[in-house]
């Protein structure tokens, strides 16, 4: 066959039904077949109990539902929604994770006839945003009435400041508020109404309504109306593939499922009757590897970020022979990443999937070499889906380009979008016959063997481990730091193996390292660590003087970024040397060593430890990924989180003697030191004779929980310790009075005269006490102590033997969350701190401050408005009476209602018996919980300002002026 410049898909079938009807006949016609299977959700869920399923291997204790059962919760949810008035053309608005309650809420619907409206819980930060997404949405419907549905109540709040104007139902999945109505309630209707449920009227209007929304060039995101042809495109070219997906194949879903290709990986399965894997709310390496043993998955989508953590996990011992197909998606893969699908993982086969929101989708087919995709360094995404057609023209022009020649992707096809929600867009055209097209502003080219080839994207929005980045955003923010904006920052993307692309600053002018890392933190302060840029630049270091600019000024973005990217990838090619013959332990600290400075941009201390260099997961990753290549060890990402200095890390590697011997190599534990630990200058300027907040960490031991914190306004010195007893020899044999005491010891080491003010959240509120106590001891003056929602401590030296695994069942170990990156599961070295903690506080007896003695410290305890952490001791006993029953390595859990109840009763926790009554207050976060009160953005905020206003007071009381002087 010749080359041409058009590629089209073969034509489309099953068009003519909805996503709902078809997914009707699938009930039918394979009622018994599993439907959803919920590896983190009770077998028993509102009710619904499968039969055991007769000679299915690695059952499992937890969520297992055929398409009739599932059905079943559909059609139940289905009458909630319609007696509380919801109707056709509402909109149903989900900030949901993958559970259960999303499959549930999605089908009902499209059952009703409900624009289906996913949102990404992470927009309720972004006021803009998400004020913008809420109104055109309620545009494009035409009603006056909505569902919202809320995974969490830690939503809520922020749900209702943009809503306040509009007529809706709110519903919430986990948790209580007022005046939202729990999803369990909204499934609870009569039996008897379900007869009643009014059957979908698919002639009307279109019953499938999908509203997705795209990130612009204007940086507010663009309402997509999908048609259904997007989801029956990807079933059908899934089912008709040389590795069909046949009715019961399982299918992993793990992706947001807010954007297009999360929706076709999970709308797909339900079209095709195969069997949904959810192996929880959001990504975790571990339980997405347990899932895929223990269910046989067989397809999975998934994007390069994902894949690198599962590489790095420490549960893949084998291969996963069950995958058939990888679904690759989010960013271009490169070779690493096709290799760890297929030599890594052990899938048989890998898929290029290519799609916008828009409505486009190219596949490269499942191909089981490396060269099925890349082909002589160019990365192929394959031809068209099913009813879709592919055109390369000459950039900006309507001139085919010749194959083999660059050029911009234009798009056609029964699943494009006729347009932006709300307004026109130049980009959507129709030709001389009435044809739809799309310009991509992709560049790319038709190789002789009439697939595409992607270069890049002629647009700047940067993908990061598969999530959108707008470079106006960040720039918006550098804008408003003092002595930045004056250096006219641009933000451009740059190639990455890890995470795909990652955003470049460049400035006019040079910077030293300390105007870059002032950078970097604040963006890491006000946006997260998916935002934080990979590199600081000058433009000078480019090799120009001044950026390139249009005839109005303008800079060029496209020339800007071309520039970034030959610098970046000669620094990266320079960078790198690969080791040839054996490999000794030298090689690796050397290579190592070299691979911390080049990442971090610092100089490494070989004093200091290991966990103060703040190297987190995705840089964790970068790092290991550079001395694999350099050396081919593989070493453990624990090697980031220990105590021991950097100098003793490098001893023990060098001390090993060929690449045999890291197969099996675990970090150093050292002795705890004696003196003073580790701490984190977080925030503020220190002032002579002005109290310095001093943080004592909760049971996992990590200084850097509290970074969290929003700036104090007083510009207080904020300081956070790191346990000195996490990961050393003593990490399970420590008390109380041994951690203060080092505490107290690092705090006269920071500020010699004080006077101070102590805090500790959950555990650490033992510690902050007993610091406090003995600096009073010492003659130092402590204005206050600020206890984070824990009682004062009872000693109870009989208190049951608690585990690890006994907190598990407990539900103590929620996953890590960070923003713009999956949630990570709590280390195992953590998990033990936090048990070894909870004994140090059963072991402790505060001692009272005398009465009489005018200069004890103050205290003020803030409450969260939901949780009791001082069941702990009764709920160890609850989880060992269940282990007993069930026996050791149970996956029952026991109720988690402790960790989340409204709290009916606040009062001093008893703290007024160790200072008084009358030198004790408190306060309330009222929708916090005990782990939200410093983890959730939104709520760290009133915390924070809790915090404030006592120090304040404090500081006033005692006469104390700003420069110190009382």
């Amino acid at each position: 066959m010749m080359p041409s410049s058009e590629l089209c898909g073969p034509p489309l079938p099953d068009c003519e039904k909805s996503l709902y009807e078809v997914f009707q006949q699938n009930v039918v016609k394979y009622s018994d077949v599993v439907a959803l299977v919920s590896t983190q959700q009770p077998c028993t869920l509102y009710g619904i109990q499968s039969p055991p399923t007769a000679g299915t291997e690695h059952e499992g204790d937890y969520l297992r539902w055929t398409y009739r059962e599932l059905d079943c919760a559909i059609q139940q949810f289905v009458v909630g929604l319609q007696s509380r008035g919801l109707k056709r053309g509402d909109p149903l608005v989900m900030f949901m994770p993958n559970t259960a309650e999303y499959v549930i809420a999605t089908w009902a619907a499209y059952q009703i006839g409900c624009p289906y409206v996913p949102i990404n819980p992470k927009a309720l930060s972004n006021d803009r945003e998400l004020r913008h997404m809420l109104q055109v949405a309620m545009k494009e419907c035409q009603s006056d009435f909505m569902a919202i549905i809320a995974g969490s109540s830690d939503m809520c709040t922020r749900i209702e400041e943009f809503t306040s104007q509009l007529n809706y139902i709110g519903i919430l999945v986990e948790g209580d508020v007022d005046g939202w109505k729990s999803f369990r309630e909204v499934m609870q209707s009569p039996v008897s109404n379900l007869q009643q449920s009014v059957q979908p009227d698919y002639h009307s209007v279109p019953s499938d309504r999908t509203i997705f929304f795209t990130s612009g060039t204007t940086s507010l995101p663009k309402g997509c109306v999908m048609p259904s042809a997007y989801g029956f495109s990807a079933a059908s070219c899934w089912r008709q593939s040389s590795v069909p997906m046949v009715p019961g194949d399982r299918v992993l879903f793990t992706l947001p499922n807010n954007h297009g290709f999360g929706w076709l990986c999970i709308m797909s399965p339900f079209l095709n009757a195969a069997t949904v894997v959810l192996p929880g709310p959001r990504f975790i390496p571990e339980a997405v590897i347990n899932a895929i043993q223990a269910e046989q998955v067989n397809h999975a989508g998934l994007v390069p970020t994902m894949l690198h953590a599962l590489r790095n996990t420490p549960l893949l011992t084998g291969k996963l022979s069950s995958l058939k197909r990888i679904v690759m998606g989010g960013s271009p893969p490169t070779e690493e990443v096709i290799r760890i699908c297929l030599e890594t993982l052990g899938a048989s086969g890998v898929e290029n999937l290519y799609g916008m929101t828009e409505g486009i989708l190219i596949s490269s087919g499942v191909v089981s070499q490396v060269s099925g995709i890349i082909k002589d360094g160019d990365v192929s995404i394959g031809t068209p889906l099913p009813g879709m057609s592919v055109r390369v023209y000459a950039k900006d022009s309507k001139v085919l380009a010749p194959f083999g020649e660059a050029g911009e992707m234009h798009f056609s096809g029964s699943s494009l979008i006729s347009g932006y929600i709300g307004g026109a867009d130049g980009n959507f055209y129709n030709e001389e016959d009435g044809t739809p097209w799309f310009r991509t502003g992709d560049k790319a080219f038709i190789g002789s063997d009439n697939r595409l080839y992607l270069i890049g994207r002629y647009k700047d929005t940067i993908i990061r481990g598969g999530e959108n980045i707008e470079p106006s955003a960040i720039e918006a923010v550098l804008g408003r730091i003092p002595g930045i904006s004056e250096l006219q920052p641009q933000v451009v993307r740059a190639p990455d193996n890890v995470a795909g692309e990652v955003p470049i600053v460049v400035l006019n002018q040079k910077v030293d390292d300390n105007t870059a890392n002032k950078l970097k933190d604040n963006i890491l302060a006000q946006m997260g660590d998916l935002y934080v840029p990979a590199d600081v630049i000058s433009i000078q270091t480019l090799g120009r003087e001044e950026y390139p600019k249009t005839m109005a000024g303008k800079v060029q973005k496209t020339k800007l970024e071309a520039l970034v990217k030959l610098y970046w990838e000669r620094q990266h090619t320079q960078d790198v040397h690969i080791i040839d013959g054996p490999i000794s332990g030298t090689q690796v600290m050397q290579s190592l060593c070299m691979a911390i400075e080049k990442e971090k941009r610092i100089s490494i201390d070989l004093s200091s430890r290991v966990i103060e260099l703040g190297i987190d997961s995705i840089l964790s990753i970068a790092i290991i990924k550079r001395v694999q290549i350099e050396t081919g060890v593989s070493l453990p990402s624990s090697l980031f989180f220990t105590q021991a200095t950097v100098g003793a890390i490098c001893q023990q590697i060098s001390a090993i003697p060929d690449s045999a011997g890291f197969l099996h190599f675990t970090p150093i534990m050292e002795d705890a030191p004696d003196d003073v630990c580790f701490s984190v200058h977080l925030q503020g300027t220190p002032r002579a004779g002005v109290p310095s907040l001093f943080l004592a960490p909760p049971g996992s031991g990590n200084a850097f929980v509290y970074r969290t914190l929003p700036k104090f306004f007083n510009d207080y010195a904020v300081y956070s310790f790191g346990s000195p007893f996490l990961m050393t020899k003593s990490e399970s044999s420590w008390t109380i009075e041994e951690t203060a005491t080092i505490y107290a010891n690092t705090i006269v080491s920071i500020d010699p005269h004080g006077p101070y003010i102590l805090c500790g959240w959950s555990m650490g509120t033992a510690t902050a006490y007993e610091t406090a106590y003995q600096l009073h001891e010492r003659g130092k003056q402590v204005l206050g102590i600020i206890m984070l929602d824990l009682a004062l401590p009872r000693q109870n030296l009989n208190c049951p033997k608690a585990t690890v695994d006994l907190f598990e069942m407990m539900g103590v170990f929620p996953p890590i969350r960070r923003e713009g990156k999956p949630d990570v599961e709590i280390p195992s070295f953590r998990k033990k701190h936090r048990v070894a903690a909870y004994y140090a506080k059963m072991a402790y007896m505060p001692r009272p401050f005398d009465k009489e003695d005018a200069s004890r410290p103050r205290i003020f305890v803030i409450w969260a408005g939901h949780g009791d952490h001082d069941r702990m001791a009764g709920m160890v006993s609850e989880a060992l009476e269940l282990e007993k029953k069930v026996g050791p390595g149970t996956s029952l859990k026991l109720s988690d209602d402790w960790l989340q109840v409204p709290r009916e009763s606040f009062d001093a926790g008893g703290w007024d018996e160790m200072v008084g009554k009358e030198y004790v207050e408190w306060g309330i976060v009222e929708d916090a919980d005990h782990d939200t009160l410093i983890e959730s953005e939104e709520l760290v905020v009133l915390t924070k300002g809790l915090m404030e206003q006592t120090m304040d007071k404090w500081v006033r009381e005692m006469k104390i002026t700003p420069n110190g002087s009382a």
